[in-house]
């Protein structure tokens, strides 16, 4: 077995023991705008389906409306990870997005979840991709979510030359480390997920390809998640979130959020995009 060398010899700890103003835990609020790109993406089972086509749609023209209001509430900054033929379908929700003063990740074009994709093949998507925001939005990317967790061997390399300073995309950790290559620690931050902080584990039915059953209220939801919060901010940890709007953005689940934002907030969250907390800790250890 060849285990990857992005796999070996990685800081699996928090590389930072606090965070700012004495705050208890870094939470990274992020959303992934897929649209209906999760059907295409799947579209050796894609049954052309007019319903699954708008249930995706549904995030970029109400779910996403819904949550930028409620953070603008809340005066938080979050981060969207958004493929770019989301930004080319809906330029004006994504313009918005920028405007209000939220961070925009890479998150592939059509949502590509192939792992067989070469240096080559990616750079270009990663290139085209980043002019659609850049031209759009004037933002340049800084960060990568995989669709479907796709990372390659190469992925790093690639961050670096793109200028990226943080991924999510490991779940090995329960807050942030920097990634190294041949032994040296390099200016990429790791800010770990888990399905534990991605709605679609509890909030994603469908009936057809990709097939899921879940659906846990939003009670359910606000209760899994302020118990993840009490028990990691004891530790000092972080919690980064993977929210998808054409399924979290439904207005009960919305208020879940802002009503679990509040209770956080009280009870010594730090909220940051992940460039900001990517950001952090480059500078906490002098490589920013």
């Amino acid at each position: 077995m060849n285990i990857p060398e992005n796999m070996i010899n990685r800081g699996r700890r928090s590389d930072i023991p606090t965070w700012p103003d004495g705050k208890r835990i870094a939470v990274l609020i992020a959303f992934d705008i897929d649209a209906d790109t999760m059907w295409y993406t799947h579209a050796d089972h894609f049954n052309g389906s007019i319903s699954d086509l708008s249930r995706g749609v549904y995030g970029p023209k109400q779910g996403v409306p819904r949550i930028l209001d409620m953070l603008d509430r809340q005066k938080i900054k979050a981060t969207f990870f958004v493929p770019g033929v989301v930004a080319e379908m809906y330029p004006d929700i994504v313009k918005e997005v920028a405007l209000r003063g939220h961070e925009i990740g890479y998150h592939g074009y059509l949502h590509e979840e192939s792992t067989k994709t070469t240096y080559e093949e990616e750079n270009a998507t990663m290139l085209k991709a980043e002019k659609i925001i850049l031209d759009l939005t004037g933002q340049r990317l800084r960060g990568h979510r995989g669709p479907g967790g796709v990372f390659h061997d190469y992925s790093l390399r690639l961050f670096v030359e793109h200028g990226y300073i943080h991924s999510s995309n490991f779940r090995d950790a329960d807050g942030p480390f920097i990634h190294r290559e041949n032994g040296k620690r390099i200016p990429v931050v790791e800010l770990p997920k888990d399905s534990v902080f991605d709605d679609t584990a509890y909030d994603f039915y469908t009936e057809t390809p990709p097939e899921r059953y879940e659906l846990k209220s939003p009670r359910e939801m606000y209760e899994i998640w302020k118990d993840e919060f009490d028990a990691l901010s004891s530790e000092g940890r972080m919690m980064n979130f993977v929210l998808h709007p054409q399924f979290f953005g439904r207005a009960s689940r919305v208020r879940m959020l802002s009503d679990l934002i509040d209770y956080m907030r009280e009870n010594g969250a730090w909220f940051a995009t992940n460039a900001e907390c990517a950001e952090y800790v480059l500078k906490q250890n002098g490589m920013l």
